[in-house]
């Protein structure tokens, strides 16, 4: 027996002798520094990481190793092993020993508030005692309050606070808390100066609470903040212009001007458009009767009264002139295309091609070129005399398109298409076969889109 306490002593001399555990690991036969590394590599695998909410709910991350924090198990292993070392297990009647250690916790203060003072998010929204009140003007949401006042950070409070919540081992530190926001947040009071300003906010905001859709087709404007807040009368010096109630003064002549802005961007009658012919390339016509014309004084008038009353909601403005398609492409996909350089004809229904025919045109040699504009068919009649200054011809179908121009049947060709129009075209209209206008007339409504071009 004691020669195996000595070879035991021996043995486990600088190592922990039989049955001892620490932390849950077995650590019989261990050096106090093999102990001391898988503690300490356990310990950091588990906690090297402080996380701190900020009063905005951001939460950030700090690498405890990288702020000055260290742990060590080795000085409470090391006086763990001279107590477990040797025979020490025989004078233990052999029984398992096991031991919950707690590491060394180190850190410098001095290094902790110097990085600490270095990051970013510890460095916005400061307290400092100059901080206001302020309204600016944006281009996305109009006139907004800005109010730099509340809930500022004291700086250095909020890094002792996190100095001194690490010094506590903790893994979390909330800034948000009531305790904590009152050490590290702190408020700017009102002076008169931002009392007055925070009450004329009050009648911008209410200024500003208006909204109005206005629907051109598969287009929208919307009406909202950033586009009533350019309503408000403002004096020579661009500062805005209140009534006695601190409420802002309306410029009427603003509406006014929104509305043209609908109106230049929307109203298409006369405009130059670019066209998809079917023959393949892409003209450009302009003028014409067809189209939409906004009625830009019932426009302003509604406007002006909507925004007295607060009445939000969508709006389809009133026309003086209307096409079949609101928004800029009005055409749409159903129309009638007379292409003058191929003399052809083509009626197109909801994208789809129903009719396709030579035609006449007007007599070029007598300058009475059919024009070239986007007009519409404005009206329609059967059996029909087609009077001039030397001629009286009755047609089957006539539909008007610009002025005295129109489609109609011309029984007294036998040929169209070709060069024909350049010296023996009609007084303007589109000649077109009788077989085919018959079948037109019947396919197309008035108000269809007409694209005349050569």
């Amino acid at each position: 027996m004691v020669c195996a306490a000595a070879l035991s002593e021996y043995y486990y001399k600088d190592t922990f002798s039989l049955g001892v555990w620490i932390n849950g690991i077995y650590c019989t036969g261990m050096t106090s520094d093999e102990v001391s590394n898988i503690l300490n590599g356990k310990y950091y695998e588990n906690f090297d990481v402080l996380t701190v909410r900020t009063l905005s709910g951001e939460e950030h991350k700090l690498s405890l190793e990288d702020y000055g924090v260290s742990i060590d198990y080795t000085p409470v292993i090391e006086d763990l092993l001279k107590k477990n070392n040797g025979y020490s297990w025989i004078l233990n009647g052999g029984m398992t020993r096991r031991y919950d250690a707690l590491p060394q916790y180190s850190y410098d203060f001095d290094t902790m508030r110097a990085r600490l003072g270095e990051l970013s998010w510890l460095n916005e929204n400061l307290y400092t005692p100059d901080k206001t009140v302020s309204v600016i003007k944006t281009e996305a949401s109009g006139y907004m309050l800005v109010d730099e006042t509340k809930d500022l950070l004291m700086k250095d409070d909020a890094i002792d606070l996190i100095c001194d919540k690490i010094a506590e081992k903790q893994e979390r530190i909330d800034l948000s808390d009531a305790e904590n926001r009152k050490l590290c947040y702190k408020s700017v009071e009102y002076t008169d100066e931002m009392k007055d300003i925070l009450q004329k906010w009050q009648g911008i905001k209410d200024f500003q609470n208006f909204r109005m859709v206005y629907e051109f087709g598969s287009h929208q404007e919307v009406i909202d903040e950033s586009v009533v807040s350019d309503w408000i009368a403002l004096d020579e010096n661009g500062n805005i212009l209140y009534d006695d109630n601190d409420y802002p003064i309306l410029d009427e002549s603003l509406i006014d001007e929104y509305v043209s802005y609908l109106s230049a961007t929307y109203d298409t009658v006369g405009t130059e458009r670019s066209f998809n012919a079917t023959r393949g390339d892409v003209v450009k016509v302009s003028g014409g009767s067809y189209g939409n014309k906004i009625d830009k004084k019932a426009e302003s008038e509604f406007l002006k009264t909507a925004f007295a009353n607060k009445e939000s909601g969508t709006r389809i403005p009133q026309y003086i002139s209307e096409a079949m398609e609101k928004g800029p492409d009005d055409i749409g996909d159903t129309y009638i295309e007379i292409d003058m350089g191929n003399q052809m004809m083509y009626y197109y229904k909801d994208g789809g091609l129903k009719v396709e025919t030579p035609v006449v045109t007007g007599n070029m040699s007598r300058h009475w070129d059919t024009p070239s504009k986007v007009c519409y068919v404005y009206f329609k009649q059967k059996n029909r005399v087609l009077r001039g200054a030397n001629y009286a011809t009755p047609v089957k179908y006539w539909m008007a398109v610009d002025g005295h121009i129109g489609i109609h049947d011309a029984s007294w060709r036998s040929e169209f298409g070709g060069d024909i129009y350049l010296t023996d075209g009609s007084h303007g209209c589109i000649n077109t076969p009788l077989d085919i206008m018959s079948e037109l007339y019947e396919m197309v409504d008035e108000g269809t889109p007409v694209i005349m071009f050569y």
